[in-house]
């Protein structure tokens, strides 16, 4: 018996993805890499210097409600603008995933649909 079924590949994540999440509504949740500046050292949180470091660190975004780790992260990681630091790669993971589980929002229609 034939099977008529298409399988399609999924389109190529956007440069600087680096996990991306499906949510109950059928958007998507995406961790990216994300440059930025904080006076946390290298250990990580709490531990703060006395002068500025650029770091590669991650930020996540529903592109079904637009829920950010600013809005939707852990506390500590709000009050630093929803930024994870290079050691919270596993945080950034685990908070996209949890907010994809809970998330309904359907994915946003493409301009013109």
């Amino acid at each position: 018996m034939l099977n008529n079924t298409q399988t399609t590949q999924p389109a190529d994540w956007p440069e600087g993805v680096i996990a991306r999440y499906l949510t109950v509504g059928g958007a998507t949740v995406d961790v990216r890499t994300h440059r930025f500046t904080t006076r946390y050292t290298g250990q990580g949180r709490p531990y703060v210097g006395n002068e500025d470091y650029e770091v590669d660190g991650f930020t996540w975004a529903c592109f079904g409600c637009d829920a950010t780790g600013a809005t939707d992260g852990r506390n500590y990681i709000r009050l630093d603008y929803g930024r994870y630091l290079p050691t919270e790669r596993g945080e950034v993971r685990q908070d996209a995933q949890e907010h994809a589980e809970r998330c309904r929002a359907l994915p946003r229609p493409e301009v013109g649909e």
